[in-house]
């Protein structure tokens, strides 16, 4: 009895000093927007990597803006001090990172007229965005990335969502590529992993 009472003690006690260091950390402060320095393709299907076939309507890809904070003056973080790990909504810094092209474009023919290295922006959606002045959603349907190309050079979005249309003509493999252009000359270029989609 000694002895589990003693363990009890001694693991409460550890307990607590493990919580009352996290507790002590604050967030650091928050950016007022961020300047993207790159863009990511986000791992989403389970099966692209053996290649398994797929049915389009259920592939997405997801592209993820990163960058660095941009502070106010005063109010950046301190690089000597430990901050706990809290969640930044920050909006992206316009003025230097003013998106002017997007291209999506496949390693294989989608179909007989969409071959190897054409542009898909018609065939693929916009199923998520954040940008102030384009409506990805409207009266029941999402827009293309077509339509996305109508409004720029436009800020560019945090993250973007893309989802085929349409099926490809033949059960076939891609390697999808997105071309993604600033207006300050960075040019970025995604690769998704190897999909076989039906």
């Amino acid at each position: 009895m000694k002895k589990l009472l003693l363990i009890g003690l001694l693991a409460s006690v550890l307990a607590g000093c493990n919580s009352d260091s996290n507790d002590e950390l604050t967030c650091p402060p928050s950016p007022v927007a961020i300047d993207i320095a790159n863009y990511a393709v986000v791992a989403e299907q389970d099966s692209a990597n053996t290649l398994t076939p797929i049915a389009f309507d259920t592939y997405k890809i997801k592209l993820s803006g990163m960058g660095d904070g941009v502070y106010q003056d005063g109010n950046e973080p301190d690089p000597n001090k430990e901050y706990a790990d809290c969640p930044v909504a920050a909006v992206v810094l316009g003025s230097i990172n003013s998106i002017t092209a997007i291209n999506v474009y496949s390693s294989a023919d989608y179909s007989s007229e969409l071959t190897a290295g054409m542009s898909l922006n018609s065939i693929f959606n916009v199923t998520e965005m954040y940008v102030n002045d384009f409506d990805y959603f409207n009266e029941g349907g999402y827009a293309s990335v077509a339509d996305f190309a109508d409004i720029l050079p436009t800020t560019a979005p945090v993250f973007i969502e893309l989802k085929p249309n349409q099926a490809p003509e033949l059960q076939s493999s891609h390697i999808f590529y997105i071309d993604i252009y600033f207006a300050n000359g960075k040019t970025f270029t995604l690769e998704t992993e190897e999909v076989a989609l039906f």
